[in-house]
C-alpha cells in the first residue's frame, strides 16, 4: 500500500524536476552576443559558400582546410581582444598556428581588421558571415564550436 502512495508523489517530484530543468534550458538558450560570452576556445565544424541567391551552397571545409592536421586546429578568442589559432591534434610539419588581434562591436566581429558578421550565436555554437559587397550573394559561412 505504501508502495502505490509513492509512485503518485515520485511522478509528480519527477514532473516538477523536468519542468523546472526545462525552464532553466529555455532560459539558457538566449545568450548574448558579447565579448564574455565569445571567448573561449572552438574548433572549425563547417566552411560554406554559397555565390550567388539562387546558387547552391557548397562545402567548403575540405577545400579551406586541405591536411587532416589543420582540420583539428583549435582559435582561442581571448577576451583581451588576441586569438591564437593552436595546431592541435594531428600536429602538422612544420607545426601550424596564428595570432592576431578581435574585436566586436553590435553583430560585427573584427578579425585583424577584417569584418564579418555574427549571424548566430547560442554560447556553443558561432556562425560568422562575409559577403562580398561587390558580388550580390556572395555568402562564405563559418561555423565554430566551442570546446
Amino acid at each position: 500500500m505504501k508502495k502505490l502512495l509513492l509512485l503518485p508523489i515520485l511522478f509528480a517530484i519527477t514532473v516538477m524536476v523536468g519542468i523546472s530543468c526545462k525552464k532553466d534550458k529555455d532560459k539558457g538558450s538566449s545568450c548574448a552576443t558579447d565579448v564574455s560570452s565569445i571567448s573561449g576556445s572552438y574548433k572549425f565544424t563547417a566552411y560554406t559558400y554559397k555565390q550567388t541567391p539562387s546558387s547552391p551552397e557548397e562545402d567548403w571545409l575540405p577545400i579551406i582546410f586541405l591536411d587532416p592536421c589543420e582540420k583539428d586546429d583549435v582559435i582561442s578568442f581571448n577576451s583581451n581582444g588576441n586569438y591564437l589559432v593552436t595546431d592541435a591534434g594531428i600536429v602538422c610539419s612544420p607545426a601550424g598556428g596564428d595570432s592576431g588581434n578581435w574585436s566586436l562591436s553590435g553583430s560585427t566581429m573584427n578579425i585583424d581588421g577584417d569584418p564579418t558578421t555574427v549571424e548566430s550565436f547560442d554560447c556553443k555554437t558561432l556562425v560568422l558571415v562575409n559577403t562580398d559587397v561587390n558580388v550580390i550573394g556572395d555568402k562564405l559561412k563559418i561555423t565554430l564550436t566551442k570546446q
